[in-house]
Order: C-alpha cells, then sequence, then structure tokens
C-alpha cells in the first residue's frame, strides 16, 4: 500500500502556515510557487518587482520572502541588500536558474537562508521555508 504524506508534510514534519512573498517576475513560475505554498499551508502574497515586493512589506506582516535572482530592473541581490538595513527583516529564499557558485555565494553572504536552483522539488521548497522559520 502506498503511503501519501499530506499537502503541508515536509521531511521536517508539518510546516505551519506563513505568510510567504514570493518575488517572481514570470507569470508561470510565480504560479507554480504560489501553488506549491498553498497546497503547503501557506498564504502566499505576490510581486513582480523588487519595488513591488518593498510596497508588499508595507502593506502587512511577510514571515518569508521566497526571490527570484534575475529580475527587471533590480535583482534578488539588491532586495537581500536592502533587507539587511531594516531590523527583523524577513528571511530570505533564493531561487536561481543559474547553475553558477559565485552567485550562490554572493545570495548566501547578503543574508540569503537558502538557495534553492531550477529547477526544484516542492518538499525542497516547503523545507527551506520551514527552516527559515526555525532560524527567524
Amino acid at each position: 500500500m502506498t503511503r501519501h504524506l499530506p499537502a503541508n508534510a515536509t521531511l521536517f514534519g508539518h510546516v505551519p502556515s506563513r505568510h510567504v512573498l514570493v518575488v517572481e517576475d514570470a507569470p508561470g513560475m510565480r504560479l507554480l510557487l504560489c501553488h506549491i505554498l498553498q497546497q503547503g499551508g501557506h498564504r502566499p502574497l505576490v510581486a513582480e518587482s523588487v519595488e513591488a515586493a518593498f510596497a508588499e512589506l508595507e502593506r502587512g506582516p511577510v514571515d518569508v520572502i521566497v526571490t527570484d535572482l534575475m529580475l527587471p530592473g533590480r535583482s534578488g541581490l539588491d532586495l537581500l541588500r536592502s533587507l539587511s538595513d531594516i531590523p527583523g527583516a524577513p528571511p530570505v529564499i533564493v531561487l536561481t536558474g543559474s547553475g553558477e557558485e559565485v552567485l550562490r555565494e554572493q545570495a548566501l553572504n547578503l543574508g540569503a537562508r537558502s538557495v534553492l536552483f531550477k529547477p526544484f522539488s516542492r518538499y525542497e521548497l516547503l523545507d527551506a521555508i520551514f527552516a527559515a522559520g526555525l532560524r527567524g
């Protein structure tokens, strides 16, 4: 008999529900991320740029930010730099299609809690959100 895990189960257990801000300019990826987050019991908010992300942060509480590295205008690295000046800023998970280790290191040095390379699994994303909340 096959055992299926509930939608909000990860390798760490059940993930507490969080407000997750998704900063992604590609509509298909944004839709996929929101679907994974909703199925995992989270409440996704969306922004298509760094500027829109800061507008969303002003509207209400955000527990975790998931951002693409390559965005129009300012990048995910720029978002990390700006957040480093804000006390109590939410933890950030960076997504990238680039396999370049130097970009991963830059993101981690700027405070990213984790970097996920595309394609990633829903479990990798949910586990990263869970782990970011533990350290946040």
